[in-house]
């Protein structure tokens, strides 16, 4: 199957990893630069694909910053209710914050392993079908949102130290860290595409 990648990066160097994952699943990635694409042509290129499934990777910009790529939220809008979108880190960054929802900076960037609690309510979710209650998660950044400031219509499904990880809005789910990094992560990918 044919999935849409959507660089959020200066460069493909960054989204090597995530490349790799969705080869080794047996999947072929299509890149689209978001740079320089503006947020229209951005959407107008994705709308005109038969693709999917599409992801859009972490980058190391500053969401706050001018002139950095968005994701555009008409995106959720379209009528191709067909397609379902993955947001990591960053990208997850970018819809929330156009939403209103305030992001948090740490003083220092945070590169770690980490163990992530699937809630039991969750647990049978087709999102996590065969991943531990305590998956293990990777992320090297520095801001974050409070577990507590998401609402309707975003809807936290995991967090980590008082901090949102996964959340779902609309036809996407948002993820605050990179699943390619790891075991669980990658199962968690795999899962995404075959809902």
């Amino acid at each position: 199957m044919r999935i849409g990648i959507v660089n959020m990066h200066k460069d493909r160097i960054d989204i090597q990893s995530l490349l790799e994952a969705i080869r080794s699943m047996g999947h072929a990635p299509f890149v689209l630069d978001a740079v320089p694409l503006s947020s229209s042509e951005l959407l107008r290129a994705i709308d005109r694909s038969p693709i999917r499934h599409w992801i859009f990777s972490g980058s190391r910009y500053h969401i706050h910053h001018e002139g950095v790529p968005i994701v555009p939220l008409d995106l959720f809008k379209t009528e191709k209710t067909d397609k379902r979108f993955l947001m990591i880190c960053y990208s997850m960054e970018s819809v929330l914050v156009q939403l209103g929802f305030p992001i948090r900076e740490r003083y220092i960037n945070r590169k770690e392993t980490f163990n992530l609690s699937i809630p039991k309510e969750y647990q049978t979710h087709p999102l996590f079908k065969g991943i531990p209650s305590s998956m293990r998660g990777w992320r090297d950044h520095r801001y974050y949102f409070p577990r507590d400031v998401l609402k309707v219509p975003v809807y936290l499904l995991s967090s980590y130290n008082g901090e949102a990880m996964i959340a779902t809005y609309k036809n996407a789910v948002l993820i605050q860290y990179h699943p390619e990094k790891t075991k669980d992560g990658r199962q968690l990918l795999e899962n995404w595409i075959s809902i």
